[in-house]
């Protein structure tokens, strides 16, 4: 029993211990260096993140914002038509000399044979300061009058005509005269055809073609009815833009007008080119197309 007694008391007491490892472990305080792991790790995210914004934020000002940015003022147009639903895509006017190219009959090579009738006299204007050819008669503007002589036009015969001196042999023209097609190319195939027809052959003309280029240029061009002294017309005009624009000194650019009316004893045509850029010679164009009359 003595010795039972002794094994006893040499045991070690593990109660103590064993309550103690049963119960939930506690972490202690981190240290300085995981401290430090931790911030470099945060630092490098937030760094990260704003170079990703930054390279966005210059991609934008390169492609979505960059008209908004752009230096000096843009040009705008007009949008479609405001409608019930909102409003409606843009969308661009084919027919905006501004914006489209020129139609087809604007064309530095004529779509018909241009032939020339054989030479006819006009017959003598109303007065002194009227100019007559065909059927047709304009008032000339004072600061006109160089007895320019126009004796053979495509399409057109009996040619009345005056002018207004630029420089170096160039004249602001506009002539008049019966329209007359031959039989073996259809005949008068009507108003909008004629003018076009005309107007393609007047601008492509050895003596414009010299100045204008082979390959001019064309803007503020249409093609459209009207009407002259009460009868029906159709009108054709652009402006046709010198490829060398230091041809002359005073223009660069020309406004050429093709007018067909319906006259009671046939058709009868104008056949004109004007400085564009000499605005004096433009307001006489205004003028002499305002004066417009019909004539037996």
């Amino acid at each position: 029993m003595g010795q039972e007694s002794q094994q006893d008391e040499g045991l070690p007491d593990l109660s103590a211990r064993s309550a103690a490892s049963t119960g939930p472990a506690t972490l202690g305080e981190p240290s300085e260096r995981a401290r430090g792991r931790t911030r470099t790790t945060m630092l490098a995210v937030i760094i990260g993140a704003l170079v990703v914004l930054g390279v966005v934020a210059l991609v934008l000002s390169q492609t979505v914002f960059r008209p908004v940015l752009a230096d000096g003022p843009e040009k705008t147009y007009d949008t479609a038509p405001r409608t019930a639903s909102g409003q409606s895509e843009y969308v661009p006017d084919p027919n905006d000399p501004d914006i489209a190219p020129p139609p087809p009959i604007f064309t530095q090579k004529p779509t018909t044979a241009c032939t020339v009738p054989g030479y006819t006299d006009a017959q003598p204007p109303s007065g002194p300061d009227q100019v007559r050819g065909g059927n047709l008669e304009y008032t000339m503007p004072s600061q006109w009058g160089s007895d320019w002589f126009a004796h053979s036009l495509p399409y057109m015969t009996q040619i009345g005509a005056e002018a207004r001196h630029l420089e170096d042999g160039w004249y602001s023209v506009v002539s008049l005269g019966a329209v007359e097609f031959p039989e073996d190319e259809g005949g008068y195939p009507g108003l909008e055809a004629a003018s076009v027809a005309i107007f393609q052959c007047y601008a492509t003309t050895a003596g414009v073609v010299s100045h204008f280029g082979q390959s001019p240029e064309v803007t503020d061009y249409r093609s459209e009815p009207m009407t002259v002294d009460g009868h029906a017309a159709w009108i054709v005009q652009a402006t046709y833009h010198f490829e060398d624009p230091e041809m002359l000194e005073t223009t660069s650019a020309s406004i050429v007008t093709a007018i067909v009316v319906e006259t009671p004893a046939g058709p009868s045509a104008v056949a004109s080119d004007v400085a564009a850029d000499q605005p004096d010679h433009v307001q006489n164009l205004e003028d002499i197309i305002a004066s417009l009359t019909v004539v037996a």
